[in-house]
């Protein structure tokens, strides 16, 4: 097990991960025109924290298929909880035969998530070293990879027209806020991981750290880092589960897309935990009652342990 989390050949692409994200650093602070030594510091924490992100990440998989005898049941259930699109391939896949990705693509794929879920850290500074930064760079790479996985694509789509908030007070907020870029529904932000996305609105201003809009979008970042992979089933197993039943209803009640909306997104219950808690008032619609939060909260924990007991039963018995 020890071999293979210190392998030299994924040690040394984790380096080179980090060197790229320094110099990717050390250029854009420069054109920003940071000063001398604040570019080589940002240069040095991006190195560091692709560096690690790409070996923590890949040794946290490689623990995970050990854990379950990094049997072909084992790597399709942690490729999708944990790394999703490479996984939902590999479901697909091991229903005619086996897995298309195994072990080893698994740990390349989670060594280069993970290292660029550092380069992104270090080269907007998001982490608070001082504070939490430790806790939530660790749980952003190992227990929520899979938001992060998708925080990395967020990440990718806003190079072509996203706006990534920067200096103060964006620093060192342990998570990443883009004023523009991908979102689902214009005037709607879009959190994948430790990324908001689609934060300035038309209406209703630049949402910076501290606003209801920007708690609001946290708490999903810290669903995400607390409860890992069961966020991130949990909260799209409810939108599956309620969509066929919401359409028919907005059928008859000629009301399809508001109803859906409610029945999808606003009574999802991570959703109902980050609008009692951060904005409340903002869930504006037809009308149809949300779950209260002592509702909610219990409905959360019985879709979780359904999905942990849907994947274990998955790892157990196979196809």
């Amino acid at each position: 097990m020890m071999a293979r989390i210190f392998a030299l050949e994924p040690l040394l692409v984790a380096l080179g991960i980090g060197l790229v994200g320094a110099i990717l650093a050390a250029i854009i602070r420069a054109v920003k025109g940071d000063g001398a030594g604040s570019v080589a510091l940002r240069a040095l924490e991006t190195f560091l924290t692709a560096a690690l992100g790409a070996f923590l990440a890949r040794a946290f998989i490689s623990l995970v298929l050990d854990l379950g005898g990094n049997t072909d049941g084992t790597v399709v259930v942690t490729s999708l909880l944990f790394t999703i699109w490479p996984g939902v391939i590999n479901l697909v896949s091991w229903a005619f035969g086996d897995p298309i990705i195994g072990v080893d693509g698994l740990l390349w794929i989670a060594l280069v998530i993970g290292g660029l879920v550092g380069l992104n850290d270090g080269l907007w500074a998001i982490q608070r070293w001082l504070g939490f930064g430790v806790l939530t760079f660790l749980l952003d790479v190992t227990w929520g990879l899979a938001g992060s996985t998708n925080g990395v694509l967020l990440h990718l789509i806003n190079i072509v027209w996203g706006d990534h908030a920067d200096g103060e007070p964006e620093n060192r907020q342990s998570a990443h806020r883009y004023r523009s870029g991908f979102c689902l529904k214009k005037d709607f932000a879009f959190t994948q991981g430790a990324v908001m996305s689609r934060m300035l609105h038309t209406n209703s201003g630049d949402h910076r750290p501290g606003s209801a809009l920007h708690n609001h979008e946290f708490i999903h970042v810290w669903q995400n880092r607390i409860l890992g992979p069961f966020f991130w089933f949990s909260y799209m197993g409810w939108m599956a589960v309620l969509f066929l039943p919401a359409l028919i209803v907005g059928l008859i009640a000629k009301s399809v897309g508001d109803t859906i909306l409610y029945w999808c997104y606003y009574n999802d219950p991570w959703e109902v935990m980050a609008y009692t808690i951060a904005n409340k008032n903002s869930r504006t619609g037809p009308g149809w009652q949300c779950w209260d939060l002592p509702v909610a909260i219990p409905l959360n924990v019985l879709v979780t342990a359904g999905l942990a007991a849907f994947f274990a039963w998955i790892v157990s018995v196979g196809f």
